[in-house]
């Protein structure tokens, strides 16, 4: 059995912010349900039975993410460390991640993810003007409570990523960003490519890239990362990390980098399954883990496709010299950016220096 991932939605698409770019709020407003309810405990208890069963002693990567996952409160937090010891009965490698805001954080949440060894990604798309698309539902901005709670797991040993969605202002800015971040010590740095409604239901076009300023930012984020590793103060940005280890002919870590989707697992408040956080619609639906096992789960025959569409490639891509670097893409972006002229000048530029790369 190779390795399980799962990830649970414990309070569904409830979330204190309405970040402009949110693409679960407008996912979920798709739904005929849109909120799915707040994650019992008892749901908790019989999802985590079940994966524990189907990984029979494989690893386990389980992450809690939302809308805001903290909105769950404390206690559940707490019963889920709790049941992962007690559910793993076949002792599993298991790896647990916690997605947020930030703004819930303080220093007895500090303490959950301490002591249980969890890795905190936290939301933040650099400095103030940065962050101008993240506010909370009145309209004020999250800046300065993200950053105080930066600042406070710096503090306290918290083990954490920053997570930044590559606006066009990010994009036209990154060398600001990136130093923002560098000054601020965030030496683990996640940039997510801002998505489209997949409805195509824009408000703000000014926000969302095109390929020119994608491969133009592609390359400047690139100049920065290899200076710092030249000068032995390495920053480390998840996709360019991932771009040098296929460059090196090995596998990339993250999830679509590998030339398809792997199977994995979203499960929402209610116990409603879905095979992608991108792809959490009613049609998409898997089952409910309160009455099916992982196996009917995944071997469902939307699961199945699912995986099976990501595989399937234009002609244009088998042709392409940089293929194997590429390998299509995430399948929800290629939905939203057509990144070919953008790769073919980015890697022509960089793939010879991340060669020489470890």
């Amino acid at each position: 059995m190779p390795s399980v991932s799962v990830m649970f939605k414990p309070s569904s698409s409830l979330c204190n912010m309405r970040c402009r770019y949110c693409f679960y709020h407008s996912l979920a407003e798709w739904r005929e349900l849109p909120f799915r309810g707040m994650m019992s405990e008892a749901t908790l208890d019989i999802a985590l039975t079940k994966i524990f069963g189907y990984a029979d002693g494989a690893p386990v990567s389980l992450s809690f993410q939302g809308g805001e996952p903290l909105l769950a409160g404390k206690e559940f937090f707490r019963r889920a460390a709790q049941l992962v010891a007690e559910r793993n009965i076949r002792r599993s490698p298991v790896f647990v991640g916690v997605q947020t805001n930030g703004t819930l954080i303080d220093e007895e949440w500090c303490d959950i993810f301490v002591e249980n060894g969890w890795l905190v990604g936290l939301s933040l798309d650099g400095d103030e003007e940065a962050n101008r698309y993240r506010v909370f539902a009145d309209g004020s901005p999250a800046f300065g409570r993200t950053l105080e709670a930066a600042r406070l797991m710096q503090r306290r040993g918290v083990n954490f990523n920053v997570l930044c969605v590559v606006t066009k202002q990010v994009a036209q800015n990154i060398e600001r960003i990136y130093e923002f971040f560098k000054s601020g010590k965030f030496r683990f740095l996640q940039f997510i490519p801002v998505l489209k409604p997949l409805n195509g239901n824009v408000d703000d076009p000014s926000m969302y890239l095109d390929g020119e300023v994608y491969g133009s930012y592609l390359r400047r984020l690139f100049d920065l990362y290899k200076a710092d590793m030249m000068r032995g103060e390495y920053t480390s940005v998840r996709q360019l990390d991932n771009f040098v280890a296929l460059a090196n002919f090995r596998r990339a870590e993250q999830c679509g980098m590998n030339g398809g989707c792997s199977q994995q697992f979203v499960i929402e408040g209610d116990g409603a399954v879905y095979p992608c956080d991108f792809y959490c619609l009613d049609e998409y639906c898997l089952g409910n883990v309160n009455e099916d096992d992982f196996d009917r789960i995944a071997s469902n025959p939307i699961a199945v496709r699912f995986v099976g569409e990501s595989r399937e490639y234009p002609d244009k891509c088998k042709r392409c010299r940089w293929f194997m670097m590429c390998r299509g893409g995430c399948k929800r972006e290629r939905v939203d950016l057509d990144k070919c002229a953008a790769y073919d000048s980015f890697f022509a530029y960089a793939v010879p220096h991340m060669r020489r790369m470890s």
